[in-house]
């Protein structure tokens, strides 16, 4: 009586009791749980387009300003950071009050006035020969240029940027929220 009895699999080994290999599945189950949940967490952040205040964002190349470095139709990944400096490739929007104000550009920095107690930049197209008209602060960059992916900005509009990394996040919620297949359930639900 109490006596625990095992399996013998092979020479020297035995089988955990039912109760055992159950608990060990159930701890298994909840850190796949939060390993998920914090991936989740962790694409959302990163992949969180910047026009909507996330970190990331997309620009598609219209014009030849910025040749031979970016040419019409490359899309361009950009991260936002806390500052930016000369030579930094950024993605801003023009601010309002300026020609073109809520338009987006993407130039290099060429120079930084600090002067006022803020930050201030002046960019200028790589393929350019004098610098852009506008004036912006930190507020109005959308992120720095960190990957270029030539042609893809052809299949997507400038409106469509956006939503494009939103789906992009709602597809990695569904796939990271999706709940694991249990051991021993069927691939397919069985017909009666």
């Amino acid at each position: 009586m109490g006596e625990l009895r095992s399996k013998t699999l092979s020479a020297g080994s035995t089988a955990l009791p039912s109760s055992v290999r159950s608990r060990s599945r159930a701890k298994s189950r909840r850190i796949g749980s939060v390993a998920r949940a914090v991936a989740l967490v962790f694409v959302v952040l990163a992949l969180w387009p910047a026009t909507w205040g996330g970190l990331t964002g997309l620009t598609a190349v219209y014009g030849h300003s910025m040749e031979p470095t970016y040419r019409t139709g490359d899309l361009v990944v950009t991260v936002r950071a806390p500052s930016y400096h000369v030579g930094d490739v950024v993605s801003y929007k023009v601010p309002e009050g300026q020609p073109g104000a809520g338009g987006r550009v993407i130039h290099r920095v060429v120079s930084v006035d600090a002067s006022s107690g803020t930050e201030v930049y002046t960019t200028k197209g790589d393929n350019n020969s004098s610098a852009d008209e506008w004036r912006f602060g930190a507020d109005d960059v959308l992120g720095r240029a960190v990957l270029r992916v030539p042609s893809a900005g052809r299949l997507l509009g400038p409106g469509l940027l956006p939503w494009f990394l939103a789906v992009v996040c709602g597809a990695a919620v569904i796939v990271l929220l999706w709940p694991p297949q249990e051991d021993g359930e069927p691939d397919v639900p069985a017909t009666p």
